[in-house]
């Protein structure tokens, strides 16, 4: 009877295993009862069990403590938060620097202090092209091997007519249609992920270097300037734009080109304020056509990168990093750009945010597409991953609420930037998070302090963070010697 029995309990076990199907090879790593915070949604998923192999999430299910799982490296998640990592639209890795002053290698600097703040996903927005093909190639590597490292779109060198300064490195000084051509299909043909348009492009090139890229199949993003009204740009190919542009408003009303020219009019010569004063008369004259305006870019598939931060004063903890962060040539600049942005009249800074609530809020009802960038550059006081977070406090501040600034840096710039598979907790997706003490629907401050972070599967937790951010202090330091 005794191996009666035991037939039958194998023969069970042998249906059981056929009814189920094979047995699933142990996770890579399982982040153990933690809330999801469902970024599309606003909404948190709590008590779930995250299952992550070969650098991609396999499954998000609900935890039960007694389901049977292995996993190489378990993390118990429980209390904390899970978010996507986060995105910047809109960097120089490879470019910028003042005069006389040490180059900053981006993987000893930039990459390490932007990940230790969950900043995985980057938009390089002008860097020298072979330099910054060379690093996203790297990046590449890194992460096919399971190390940490950022996703990398470039644009490599920008398009830009004559430059009254110069020709900085990271533009393509552009001067006849037919030299756009022949530039934009060396620039597709050297494997750079989109156009950008710079300044003192004249207007028939312009239209050269959009309508060539978009023959190309490339996406075109940058400046606006006076070459085209929004409209017309978008309607060309020019689908990105930079900042928070004049002509937004300026187009709003019947003399967008004339409004244009006269904003650009004072561009070099208006002084401390100039732009904030100007955005606030173009707002007083035209915000009333813009909704309809809106609307039709948003129908045109534009996004706007709104780059607050680049032109909000210096906060007192980003001016105690640069302390720490900068060489001394960067820090001496940066006291210039801190003083520059105070010396704008508060008036001037009232009237100019009033004109940034209403136009986030106006490009938001039209559904346009709006983007988490910072142009953060350390000679202007920006450090790495700190300026993100900034850039997300200045959405807030301008209207949007938590979920919707997180979406800007997480599902809407990975998608519009062309990496469908980022910026979500969903089966499937690529495996970079930021692992939180609190939730940042309620507060953004353990964006500040990430509990662990996961890059391209690879599990690193608060004291490999911390060491992101000390590798980051020793090179400056190095630097100093």
């Amino acid at each position: 009877m005794a191996s009666m029995r035991v037939i039958v309990v194998l023969f069970v076990s042998l249906l059981a295993s056929c009814v189920s199907g094979p047995s699933k090879a142990p996770a890579d790593l399982l982040l153990r009862s933690i809330n999801v915070v469902d970024i599309e949604t606003g909404t948190v998923l709590r008590d779930r069990d995250v299952l992550i192999r070969a650098g991609r999430i396999e499954e998000v299910r609900a935890s039960v403590a007694a389901r049977p799982v292995t996993a190489p490296r378990i993390v118990d998640g429980r209390g904390q938060y899970l978010i996507p990592a986060l995105w910047d639209a809109h960097v120089h890795l490879e470019s910028l620097k003042p005069e006389g002053a040490p180059a900053l290698d981006p993987q000893r600097w930039h990459v390490p202090l932007s990940m230790s703040y969950g900043v995985v996903g980057m938009r390089d927005m002008g860097s020298r092209t072979t330099d910054i093909l060379a690093l996203r190639a790297a990046f590449a590597a890194k992460r096919a091997a399971g190390h940490a490292a950022p996703i990398l779109f470039v644009t490599g060198q920008a398009f830009s007519g004559k430059n009254p300064w110069g020709s900085p490195d990271h533009l393509l000084p552009t001067e006849t249609p037919d030299e756009a051509e022949r530039l934009v299909r060396q620039q597709i043909d050297r494997g750079v992920d989109f156009i950008k348009v710079h300044d003192f492009l004249a207007p028939d090139v312009y239209r050269a270097v959009v309508s060539t890229a978009r023959q190309g199949g490339m996406a075109v993003s940058g400046h606006l300037r006076p070459y085209a009204g929004p409209l017309e740009a978008a309607k060309l190919g020019h689908t990105g734009f930079e900042h928070l542009p004049p002509e937004l408003l300026a187009y709003c009303g019947v003399e967008g080109q004339r409004e244009t020219d006269e904003f650009y009019g004072g561009w070099f010569t208006g002084g401390a304020g100039y732009y904030e004063r100007s955005m606030a008369k173009l707002h007083a004259i035209n915000r009333a056509g813009c909704p309809a305006l809106f609307s039709a870019l948003s129908t045109q598939n534009v996004s706007v990168t709104p780059t607050l931060s680049s032109r909000a004063p210096v906060r007192a903890r980003t001016f105690a990093a640069a302390g720490r962060l900068l060489p001394p040539e960067y820090l001496q600049s940066c006291n210039q750009a801190k003083a520059s942005r105070e010396a704008v009249a508060s008036p001037d800074v009232e009237a100019y945010l009033a004109t940034v609530v209403d136009v986030i809020g106006e490009l938001k009802a039209a559904e346009v597409a709006l983007l988490a960038g910072t142009d953060g550059t350390p000679e202007n006081c920006a450090i790495p991953g700190m300026i993100v977070l900034d850039e997300l406090n200045d959405l807030v501040s301008a209207g949007l609420s938590r979920a919707e600034a997180l979406q800007t840096a997480t599902i809407n710039a990975a998608q519009r930037l062309g990496e469908a598979e980022s910026g979500v907790v969903k089966p499937g997706a690529l495996a970079d998070l930021v692992v939180l003490s609190g939730n940042p629907l309620e507060d953004f401050a353990s964006l500040e302090e990430p509990d662990g972070l996961v890059i391209a599967g690879s599990y690193l937790d608060r004291k490999a963070v911390l060491a992101l951010r000390e590798e980051a202090t020793q090179y400056v330091q190095s630097l100093r010697r």
